[in-house]
Order: structure tokens, then C-alpha cells, then sequence
């Protein structure tokens, strides 16, 4: 059963059939950003960084307070470097203190540790994965929350990656161990990730604020060192980052949140689909996330009306009792869902469940649209389509 239904459970767009063997060609790589042994690579402050046992170590060298903030930056060639899509990871240890990740960043002063743009929160507790503007005046994004920025609503929270009770009763951060963060950018798409679970996606629609101001398409990543009246250390070792060298288009939602508007129901088979709205309070304020479901008895896929073009990323949510992922995966269920990602390059699928390639399975393929098996019972939710405009 399991086999059949991942076989099913995503209809691409393409006109061939892949085979077990199939691979996407010109996959990136993760590369090392941290060679083990010194800064090399990087530009830290003078006497707030340091490599000991093989980690990156930051804070005053003898334990004392420190004044400010200052950031790391990845550093090359003399200059900073600057990184657009990619997925970084990481692994971190800090205790009482907060510490992040800065990434698609700016530096303030050319001359100083000083920077603003997105950032991954690092910290001790259950903030950790939540995303931070850095001097910036975009809105954060709370653990938990999926998030459109858009220039005239403000910070729209339009559903849940996951619920908060149930990630601090699962312990997704454990305080004084060590933790792994995943940031993943493509185009105006955002996620994080804190020790496989999901914390936050965002798609960030400013376009009209200059730059160091809420949207940046690309920029420095550096590491933080937060001001602190006591002691302060954070701790950072094995740190990658994969490139991505397509163009990313605008990353849209593919479901209103509402109903089915914008998706062909088969034929003779509408019953089978339903959609579950966005439950709100009087103030607007989301109570409960909207989702997609079929009841399994139709036959006919549920199609994306829209053109997408051949190459893009599909992502969502699913939840279904007839697949349960494996242990291994590198990001975890949430709750019974789990996260589906569906790249297709000129009509040829490469398919990633809980973050891992199932390359060994067919994928069943249809002409033209993305679409939706109605003979699974499933849930879906969080549906995003981002464009692959060049490659």
C-alpha cells in the first residue's frame, strides 16, 4: 500500500514516465563553509571569535560581557560573500543567551560587525527557528506560523507549518544540547527548519522598499554574537550550503484558503473534494488553517487550472493514514503531516517527501498541470507553487 500511494500521490506535469534510476541533472551540492580549523573564509570581529576543539566559538574571550552585537560574515576573495538561493545548514549550541543566523543580509557600515536582513533565531528555548528582521521593519514570523508579507496588509498569517503546543511537547528544541537549524531560499521563499522540524514559511512580496529595508533577494549570511550584560557564548560547527542556480519566480499559494476556486474537480466526481476554510476571530486573527481533503473515492486527479510552465516547485502539507514516513527522513512529521516537495525541470519530476528523494519509486506522470489523486484519502494544506523561470 505504501508503495502505491507514493506513486500516486503527486501528478506532475511532463509526458514521460521516470524510472527508478532517474536523478535531476545539474543537482547542486552542499558545500563546507567551515573548514575545522580556522576562520578562513571569514570575517569575525577581532577578539570575539575564535576556533576551539574544531567549533567555531563566539563571544568574549574570557567570559566577560559584550557591549554590542556583532556578525559574521562569510567572507571571500576580500570581500563579503553574497548568496541568493540555497539551502544552509548548521548545527549550534548556546544556553541562556539568544544567538542567529543572518541571511540575504547587508552590511550597515562598511567598516563594521554591524548588519540587517533576515534571521534565523538561535536560541537556548522554543524561539529558536522563528524569523527575525534585523534592523529592518518586515515582520517576524512566530515558530509555527506560515506568513505573507505583503507591502499592503502587513504580515498576513495565513496558516500553521506546525502547532506550537505540539513542537514543545515533542521538545523540538532541547535546551543545553546541541541543535541543527536548515534555512531554505528560492526566490521570495522562505523556510526554516529546527532539528528537522518546520518552524516558519514566509513569502515576502516587497517590492517597493529600498534596500536594507524588509526584502532582499540576496546578501551576506553571517553569524551573531548578541550583546549581553553576563557571559555570553554560542557555539557553531558543521555548517553547508547548497546553491541553487535556477531563477526563481514569484512563489504563489495555489489554494485561497477558501474553496476550490482555481481547480479543476473531475468530472462527475466533485463529492469526493471539499475544502475546509480559514477559521478566523472577529479581529481577522486566524484560529484555524484551511486545507484541501478528499474522501478517496474518486478517480480523476484534481487539477491546478493555472499555467505554471514546465519547470517549477510544488510544495505542501499532507496528511494521510495510508503512508507513514520513515524514521530516517531529515525533517520529521508534524502532528501526522508531512512535507511534500515536487521540483519538475522540463517535465521531469524529482520528488521529496519529509525531505528525502524517493528516486527508487515511479511517478506516474499526466500532460500539462499539476494535479491531485482523488483515489487517496488526504488532507492537504499549505499548497505553494514557485516558478522555475530559468535554469
Amino acid at each position: 500500500m505504501q508503495r502505491n500511494l507514493v506513486a500516486r500521490l503527486i501528478v506532475v506535469a511532463c509526458a514521460v514516465t521516470l524510472v527508478a534510476a532517474s536523478t535531476a541533472a545539474g543537482e547542486p551540492e552542499f558545500q563546507l563553509l567551515f573548514n575545522g580549523k580556522d576562520l578562513s573564509g571569514w570575517s569575525p570581529e577581532p577578539g570575539l571569535w575564535r576556533v576551539k576543539d574544531g567549533v567555531i566559538e563566539g563571544g568574549h574571550p574570557d567570559g566577560g560581557p559584550v557591549e554590542r552585537s556583532s556578525f559574521m560574515p562569510v567572507h571571500r576573495d576580500g570581500q563579503d560573500t553574497v548568496f541568493k538561493d540555497f539551502h544552509f545548514k548548521a548545527e549550534f549550541y548556546i544556553e541562556d543567551s539568544n544567538s542567529g543566523v543572518q541571511y540575504r543580509s547587508t552590511r550597515l557600515h562598511p567598516q563594521r560587525w554591524s548588519v540587517g536582513g533576515y534571521q534565523y533565531e538561535v536560541s537556548g528555548g522554543f524561539a529558536t527557528g522563528f524569523l527575525y528582521h534585523q534592523s529592518h521593519s518586515g515582520p517576524h514570523v512566530r515558530v509555527g506560523y506560515s506568513m505573507i508579507n505583503d507591502p499592503d496588509q502587513g504580515g498576513l498569517l495565513v496558516g500553521y507549518v506546525a502547532d506550537q503546543r505540539w513542537l514543545y511537547q515533542q521538545k523540538f528544541r532541547t535546551p543545553n544540547e546541541w541543535g541543527r537549524c536548515d534555512i531554505i531560499c528560492r526566490g521570495n521563499h522562505i523556510v526554516h527548519f529546527a532539528n528537522g522540524y518546520p518552524t516558519i514559511e514566509y513569502i515576502d512580496r516587497d517590492e517597493i522598499t529600498p534596500d536594507r529595508k524588509r526584502r532582499n533577494d540576496d546578501g551576506i549570511i553571517a553569524l551573531q554574537i548578541h550583546s549581553a550584560k553576563d557571559k555570553f557564548r554560542v557555539q557553531y560547527r558543521n555548517l553547508w550550503i547548497k546553491e541553487f542556480t535556477d531563477e526563481f519566480g514569484e512563489a504563489q499559494r495555489v489554494f485561497n484558503d477558501r474553496d476550490l476556486d482555481g481547480w479543476r474537480t473531475p468530472a462527475g466526481e466533485s463529492t469526493c473534494w471539499m475544502a475546509h476554510a480559514a477559521l478566523r476571530d472577529e479581529r481577522g486573527r486566524l484560529k484555524e488553517f484551511s486545507s484541501l481533503i478528499c474522501d478517496g473515492t474518486g478517480r480523476q486527479p484534481l487539477a491546478l487550472e493555472a499555467d505554471h510552465g514546465p519547470s517549477y516547485v510544488f510544495r505542501c502539507q499532507v496528511k494521510s493514514d495510508d503512508w507513514k514516513p520513515g524514521e530516517d527522513a531529515p525533517y520529521r512529521d508534524v502532528a501526522g503531516w508531512s512535507l511534500l516537495e515536487v521540483e519538475v525541470r522540463n517535465g521531469k519530476p524529482r520528488v521529496e517527501f519529509n525531505g528525502r528523494v524517493r528516486t527508487d519509486l515511479p511517478v506516474p506522470v499526466a500532460a500539462g498541470k499539476v494535479a491531485l489523486p482523488s483515489d487517496v484519502k488526504a488532507e492537504y494544506r499549505n499548497l505553494v507553487l514557485i516558478p522555475i523561470v530559468a535554469e
